[in-house]
């Protein structure tokens, strides 16, 4: 079976015609990726859903496959594999402008330029550049306004600048984009600070304007940073030798208020990365401890864990163990030794240790996209998006 990559905007629509009809609201899941079980789970979870996707793949994530063309190549093997239909978007998620041409140029159906530590007239100047190349070439767009704090990935701010409301209608009409991440205070990594610094108000704001200026059918709304950081998660990692402290997220009842008011493209990565880590601790130090004396490749990741091979993070810089939130630190080792044990079907590499550790990632991420999409109302949207 063919597995196409669609741009996101049919998927978006589909989420703001069911929203219009609904007291609620419905926004499609935005899901980074970094490797092949992962991946599998990603597709497995809005499969189990009956949810159109968007996976999403940072510039992190492109240098830790070796290319943008590889990571797209991984992510539709891996639907080839599973031979059921799904619609979704392959997004590039944070690109500089040299980023998003790259990945137009290597099969990506979406890319995000993010020109937002810019002043407005900049920003909009480099996102129009890229929409005019993406546009020529089928592929859809989003822009950021307003600076997101945090850290994950290429973004690093200590703290939020909201979107002004009035100007994100303009913002729209002078690129052209078709999502625009309008910055309300929520935050990239495992420390997001306090709901009281979140806006929704700049949500609902923004929407209307967009609904006013008969707009809300062609432009999104979308927010980033949303992971739940859901304590289990945390608890799960430090009973196994984590040492996570001052973690939080964004609750739950926070983001169905943001979709109500608007939103229709939600960014998960953190919940993701928490997810795997713990799930690999549990299994490595309680469940099956004898994997990693049988397979030298979960070896490795258990010397990660143990610190007896150094971690390192997005920036190259030496990690404690006890901190590790990001599966590339302890898949690194593979990644240097084996890469292609990491881009290709687990279930072919002969490796029992290996195929048994990736069989729990893919499980436990597709167990977290199924019960995202039911939260963000995108379950059962898959047969809505208008694909002809």
């Amino acid at each position: 079976m063919e597995t196409k990559l669609y741009s996101m905007v049919p998927l978006l629509q589909a989420a703001e015609r069911a929203s219009l009809k609904t007291d609620f609201g419905r926004a499609i899941g935005a899901y980074n990726v970094n490797f092949y079980a992962q991946a599998e789970g990603i597709l497995r979870g809005g499969i189990e859903t009956d949810a159109p996707l968007i996976i999403q793949s940072s510039r992190g994530a492109n240098e830790f496959q070796g290319s943008p063309k590889t990571i797209r190549d991984m992510v539709l093997l891996a639907a080839k594999k599973i031979n059921q239909d799904v619609i979704f978007s392959f997004h590039l998620d944070h690109g500089t402008e040299d980023a998003a041409k790259d990945c137009c140029n290597n099969g990506f159906s979406s890319v995000m330029i993010d020109a937002s530590k810019h002043d407005f007239a900049t920003n909009v100047e480099i996102t129009r550049r890229i929409v005019e190349y993406a546009h020529s070439r089928g592929i859809s767009v989003e822009g950021e306004y307003g600076i997101l704090a945090g850290v994950e990935e290429d973004v690093v701010a200590a703290a939020s600048v909201y979107a002004d409301p009035k100007k994100v209608v303009e913002f729209f009409q002078q690129t052209g984009a078709d999502a625009l991440a309008a910055a309300y205070g929520t935050s990239h990594g495992p420390n997001k600070g306090k709901t009281s610094e979140l806006s929704l108000g700049v949500v609902g704001d923004s929407y209307r304007r967009l609904v006013k200026a008969e707009m809300n059918h062609n432009h999104f709304l979308v927010s980033h940073g949303s992971s739940r950081v859901p304590p289990e998660f945390v608890k799960l990692i430090n009973n196994y030798g984590g040492g996570l402290k001052g973690t939080s997220g964004v609750p739950g009842y926070m983001i169905s208020r943001a979709i109500q008011l608007g939103i229709r493209k939600v960014n998960i990565d953190t919940d993701l990365r928490l997810a795997m880590t713990g799930a690999t601790r549990k299994l490595l130090y309680e469940t099956r401890p004898d994997l990693a004396k049988k397979s030298e490749l979960v070896g490795m990741i258990k010397a990660i864990f143990d610190g007896k091979i150094k971690a390192y993070d997005k920036d190259k810089q030496v990690v404690n163990q006890s901190q590790i939130t990001d599966p590339r630190s302890w898949l690194k080792p593979i990644m240097e030794q084996a890469p292609e044990m990491l881009r290709t079907d687990y279930m072919e590499s002969g490796d029992q240790s290996f195929i048994i550790l990736n069989k729990l990632l893919a499980k436990t991420v597709a167990k977290h996209v199924a019960s995202l999409n039911r939260e963000f109302g995108s379950a059962g949207l898959a047969e809505d998006v208008d694909i002809s």
